[in-house]
């Protein structure tokens, strides 16, 4: 592609960059102290203690002590600390808050080669580009409403920051993009189509975007975090590794339900439903939402399959106080949802996705019943593992060698399948395919969610559209 436009162009160019990571993705202290209690480096030993902690010590550490209700104010951004990697212009600019393990190679790459030749795009002779990058770390645990709103303020800090740093130069100072990484792309539009930032930025660059939520989210509450590599792991630490300690934590954080399937979210074949029930024939024997997943599933009390077992969103506290909480959260969802709709993006959006048949994803969750009997006998006894397995039951004393043994026998049992739809591990191809407005490239050679910007095809379409919103300001 030339752009015939740069190469005409006399003036260097400096382009403010406003990143925006994904959950999880920014580091988080309880506010006003140095106490940091999601530090998303290199190590499981960042867990910081939260690993050995039961359901509700990681509720206390993450929403709060006595069992508080959640608030937006507990937690804030820690901004890390001048070194090595971090100079201390970069820890202004917001590096610092940032995951270092995931973001620190792109952050690098589109500071030192996104705006070369390097990066394969640059046409020969075209004015010199300066990306002048920033960052966006947010308190992800929050409503993606109040983070959009704070980035508007990072936006007008690095366009004031570049303008004066530009001031007494030649250099024309162009109208900023924002580059998001998954969640990060919730915050973006509610930022540019919610809080009015449209016309502050010219572009928005999208990667790994769950649309309209996903599925993963759903599973991740009922059945714990699995996610792998170190973050993963930390992740299981952190939030939880079963039903149990993933409520106590995730299901009482706003953020976290605004990741769950909206109400126009679709399966890789369009379907709008995506949560089934198999019988062991593999028939299916029903499928959800019939229209509307906040009420059928996600504030549902009576079927096992519910989102929410409400004792465990406050372990040892008032089991209605805590699910009256939860409502109150969850209706920031959707009203977040809402207001977004499935239209809602900048008018000059570029997202990627990932579209790989190497790293399953869930565009539904199938529950398959494993055992004897599809319907759920009436006398028996309900066993439920916080990890995907429903059992229903007796049980009986069996003989053994070692005298007799209380065993459990199971008639009936539900477990959660493994994904199955093409995507990058957490979010489903579709989130891509049904996008209408924006251009929507997916990317067949694949990539793991995390590590969605360390991919060489995204990077080469990252820098592509780059170029091209630079040549269209020009």
């Amino acid at each position: 592609m030339v752009h015939s436009s740069i190469q005409s162009c006399p003036k260097t160019i400096a382009l403010p960059l406003i990143f925006v990571p994904g959950i999880m993705g920014s580091r988080l202290r309880i506010s006003g102290t140095t106490d940091i209690v999601w530090e998303p480096q290199d190590s499981i030993v960042n867990a910081l203690g939260i690993a050995h902690r039961d359901a509700a010590g990681k509720r206390e550490r993450m929403i709060g002590s006595n069992g508080a209700a959640y608030s937006p104010g507990y937690l804030e951004v820690d901004p890390g600390q001048v070194g090595d990697f971090l100079t201390r212009e970069r820890i202004e600019r917001g590096w610092g808050g940032l995951m270092q393990g995931s973001y620190a190679s792109f952050m690098a790459w589109l500071e030192n080669i996104a705006g070369t030749s390097a990066a394969g795009q640059l046409p020969g002779g075209g004015a010199e580009l300066n990306y002048e990058v920033w960052a966006h770390p947010y308190n992800w645990t929050d409503d993606n409403l109040n983070s959009g709103k704070a980035l508007g303020e990072t936006v007008a800090k690095a366009v004031a920051e570049t303008s004066r740093k530009y001031s007494d130069t030649d250099i024309r100072v162009l109208k900023p993009v924002i580059v998001t990484h998954s969640m990060g792309g919730l915050v973006a539009r509610a930022y540019t189509q919610i809080h009015g930032g449209a016309s502050d930025v010219h572009g928005v660059i999208h990667g790994a975007l769950p649309c309209d939520g996903s599925p993963a989210a759903y599973k991740r509450i009922v059945a714990g975090f699995d996610g792998g590599g170190i973050k993963g792991t930390i992740e299981r630490h952190v939030l939880g590794a079963n039903q149990q300690e993933a409520t106590a934590t995730a299901a009482n954080m706003p953020g976290v339900l605004e990741l769950l399937p909206n109400q126009t979210h679709k399966s890789i074949d369009g379907d709008t439903k995506w949560l089934f029930a198999k019988g062991h024939d593999d028939s299916r024997l029903w499928a959800k939402p019939l229209s509307n997943p906040y009420g059928e599933i996600y504030l549902n009390q009576k079927d096992w399959w519910r989102l929410i077992v409400r004792e465990y969103l406050n372990p040892g506290g008032k089991a209605e106080e805590a699910f009256f909480d939860f409502r109150h959260q969850l209706r920031k969802a959707i009203a977040f949802h809402a207001q977004l709709g499935p239209k809602a993006f900048h008018p000059n959006t570029r997202m990627f996705f990932a579209n790989d048949a190497g790293h399953p994803s869930f565009d539904h969750v199938e529950w398959k019943q494993t055992a004897q009997e599809d319907d759920i006998p009436l006398d028996a006894e309900q066993r439920n593992d916080g990890r995907g397995t429903h059992e229903w039951g007796q049980w009986y004393l069996f003989p053994t060698n070692y005298g007799v043994q209380n065993a459990f026998q199971a008639k009936t049992r539900y477990e959660i399948q493994p994904p199955d739809a093409p995507g990058d591990g957490t979010v489903h191809a579709g989130s891509g395919k049904y996008v209408s407005g924006p251009m929507s490239e997916p990317l067949t050679n694949g990539f793991e969610h995390q590590a969605a910007f360390d991919s060489t095809e995204a990077r080469r379409l990252t820098a592509r559209w780059l170029f091209d919103m630079v040549e269209e300001q020009l």
